[in-house]
């Protein structure tokens, strides 16, 4: 079941895509070209429970020819602008419908150091006197 129900998604209505193979840039284009005012689009597989969740993107295309298309999380926030050829390889990575070595570097350097907006005062943590590179102190 379900942890979390998503009501509110950056570009309603939810395009679901069922599939086990990776979806083409052809797929991708076709929806974000019928779609100008952006498209979240949910990539499940083919087999499941009919409200099976899974891999959600936002992307909103800023050009005619979608050489720029913004990626968004849940809170609607930008995460990157990447050209349709880099989004349809990230959808395809992320949903683990095929891996790409790009997308993986592009991720470990990028999309896993974004910073979200400060959390309020009463939310940050303490800070330590362990130097914070010093990874190997954590017991």
């Amino acid at each position: 079941m379900p942890k979390k129900k998503f009501e509110d998604i950056p570009f309603p209505p939810l395009v679901s895509m069922d599939t086990d193979t990776p979806v083409s840039i052809e797929q991708v284009s076709n929806i974000l070209r019928e779609r100008q005012k952006g498209a979240s689009i949910c990539i499940r597989s083919t087999e499941g429970h009919t409200n099976r969740g899974g891999y959600f993107f936002h992307v909103l295309p800023t050009d005619s020819d979608l050489s720029k298309c913004e990626l968004y999380n849940f809170e609607k926030t930008l995460v990157a602008t990447l050209p349709l050829e880099q989004i349809t390889l990230f959808i395809n990575h992320c949903s683990g419908l095929e891996f790409n070595e790009w997308v993986f570097q592009f991720c470990q350097s990028v999309v896993n150091f974004r910073l979200d907006p400060a959390e309020p005062e009463s939310a940050e943590l303490e800070s330590t006197e362990s130097d914070p590179t010093d990874f190997d102190s954590l017991e």
